[in-house]
């Protein structure tokens, strides 16, 4: 582990139209003084342009880059970029444009100031209607309501992508989770732990289907299973 650097993984996967941008951006981003970030990419075996545009990045040393040979889930990916992170801080990312890598600053400096095991970017305490689908917007208060009975914890959005841990932390919560279900594994642990958490507002710019959203009702029970596997 090096001491103020932030590991930033980012998981990819059909990312063609924002994937460059994002890249861009997390690369641009700024960190509290002293504090430097290594990018991590993993590619969940993309099967549009995706990959094309990612190995133009490949021999620049400011990424770490993995192009997996198949589609093992959002999870696996987040799990395999903790592997070979080196930062005292672990941050998520998604490869489009609905989480604003500036946000990094802010859970940082929270997690500075109060000496925190985690910081949770909530997109419900910036606004509370900020979903697009009914559905979605369904499941992440009814998981995170249940969790929060079940757990005795306080989250206000449990299923945010933009989640940042201390690498000790993350790495012995020993995560499971190979697909989208692994935000709530990880909401869990840290509950169930008796860690030091807490949550901030983040803005969220959410997009369609059509955008590329690509949450399935199938993922929703995989999620629930989480839920309760955990608890009994």
């Amino acid at each position: 582990m090096i001491k103020n650097l932030l590991s930033v993984i980012i998981c990819v996967y059909n990312e063609e139209k924002t994937v460059e941008k994002l890249i861009n951006k997390v690369q641009a981003s700024k960190l509290p003084k002293k504090f430097s970030k290594e990018i991590i990419i993993i590619d969940n075996c993309s099967t549009d342009q995706t990959r094309n545009i990612l190995k133009k990045f490949l021999n620049n040393k400011n990424y770490i880059i993995r192009l997996q040979d198949k589609n093992y889930g959002k999870g696996n990916s987040i799990i395999e970029g903790l592997k070979i992170s080196k930062g005292e801080y672990i941050v998520f990312q998604d490869a489009d444009l609905e989480y604003d890598p500036n946000n990094y600053l802010f859970l940082l400096n929270e997690a500075i100031k109060k000496n925190l095991d985690a910081v949770l970017g909530s997109r419900s305490l910036h606004d509370p209607n900020y979903h697009i689908y009914r559905l979605n917007s369904f499941g992440t208060k009814y998981f995170t309501r249940l969790i929060n009975f079940l757990y005795k914890s306080s989250f206000t959005d449990t299923s945010t992508n933009h989640k940042l841990v201390k690498s000790e932390v993350l790495k012995k919560l020993e995560l499971k989770s190979k697909g989208f279900e692994l935000d709530f594994e990880i909401a869990i642990k840290l509950a169930k732990k008796n860690y030091k958490y807490a949550e901030i507002p983040i803005s969220f710019y959410p997009r369609t289907k059509k955008d590329g959203k690509k949450l399935k009702i199938i993922d929703g029970f995989k999620c629930l299973k989480v839920i309760l596997l955990n608890y009994f």
